[in-house]
């Protein structure tokens, strides 16, 4: 999965979001390090609501932000990119520990 992506899918996990919403979110989720500048940001959003990952609500608010919410299928991308990421956490810790004892 796209970093940029995953980022975009736990921003809208807990609540839907509008496209600014969600770029400010994805900043402070990522201690600045990802930001979304709009080609990405809309670009990823019809990517992902292409995957069927998002869905856009109709008439949110009633403004003129297009609203995202994360689909049943987009959490369980999002649950099995944190499974990966936490596998690779364990075998990186695993094998890290096995090189401090042998050093």
């Amino acid at each position: 999965m796209k970093p940029h992506w995953f980022y975009i899918l736990l921003s809208v996990s807990d609540a839907p979001r509008y496209g600014s919403a969600i770029q400010e979110d994805v900043r402070e989720l990522s201690a600045g390090k990802v930001r979304l500048w709009p080609a990405t940001l809309y670009g990823s959003l019809e990517e992902l609501t292409e995957r069927r990952w998002l869905a856009e609500l109709d008439g949110h608010d009633g403004g003129r932000e297009r609203f995202y919410r994360i689909t049943d299928q987009g959490r369980g991308a999002l649950r099995g990119e944190v499974e990966r990421m936490e596998a690779l956490a364990g075998l990186a810790r695993a094998r890290m520990d096995d090189g401090a004892a042998s050093a």
